[in-house]
C-alpha cells in the first residue's frame, strides 16, 4: 500500500500548515442560497406580487393586512378612552354611600365629577365617562342631602331634649 497524505481527496495539499488560503480581492460574492425544496421547476414557485411581510401587509399578501392602531383604513374607529377622574368620583361617591361618610365622599365625589365633566367636554370626544361623571354627581348630591337631613335632624333633637327636660324638685 502506498502511503497517501492525509487531506481532502482529490484536492491540492498544501505545505504550510496553519495559513489560510487567500480570498480574492474584495471579499467576493456569497454563494447562492439552494433552491427551496417547494420551488417547482418551470417559473411556479412563489407567485408574483407576494412578498416578505411588511407593516401594512403582515403575511406578505397585499391588501389582506389589518390597518395598524391609528391608521386610516377600514374597521371601527379607536373608542375614546375613559376619563380616570370619573371613575374615581363614581367610586369615591359608591364607598361613600356605602359606608356613610356621606359629607366627605359627597363633597369629593362632586369636585372630581366636576372636574372630570370639565376635561371630557374640552377633550372634543377623545375622551369619555359623561355618563360615570353625572352618576357620580347625583349620588354626591344625594350624600350630601342626607348630610343635611341628619344635621337637621340632630338639631331638632338637641332642641326637643333641652325643651323636655324638667327638674322634679323633692
Amino acid at each position: 500500500m502506498a502511503d497517501h497524505p492525509s487531506g481532502p481527496p482529490g484536492g491540492d495539499q498544501d505545505d504550510r500548515p496553519g495559513e489560510k488560503p487567500t480570498e480574492p480581492f474584495g471579499g467576493g460574492a456569497p454563494p447562492p442560497p439552494p433552491p427551496s425544496p417547494y420551488s417547482q421547476p418551470g417559473g411556479y414557485g412563489q407567485q408574483p406580487g407576494y412578498g416578505p411581510p411588511t407593516p401594512e401587509s403582515p403575511y406578505g399578501q397585499p391588501g389582506y393586512g389589518q390597518p395598524g392602531y391609528g391608521q386610516p383604513g377600514y374597521g371601527y374607529a379607536a373608542a375614546p378612552q375613559t376619563e380616570g377622574t370619573a371613575t374615581a368620583a363614581l367610586v369615591i361617591a359608591i364607598v361613600g354611600f356605602v359606608t356613610c361618610l356621606w359629607p366627605v365622599a359627597g363633597i369629593v365625589a362632586l369636585i372630581l365629577a366636576n372636574s372630570a365633566t370639565k376635561r371630557i367636554e374640552e377633550s372634543g370626544g377623545r375622551l369619555s365617562g359623561l355618563e360615570q361623571a353625572r352618576w357620580a354627581r347625583i349620588i354626591g348630591i344625594v350624600e350630601l342631602a342626607l348630610t343635611a337631613i341628619g344635621v337637621v335632624l340632630l338639631i331638632i333633637l338637641i332642641a326637643i331634649s333641652a325643651t323636655s327636660t324638667s327638674y322634679s324638685g323633692v
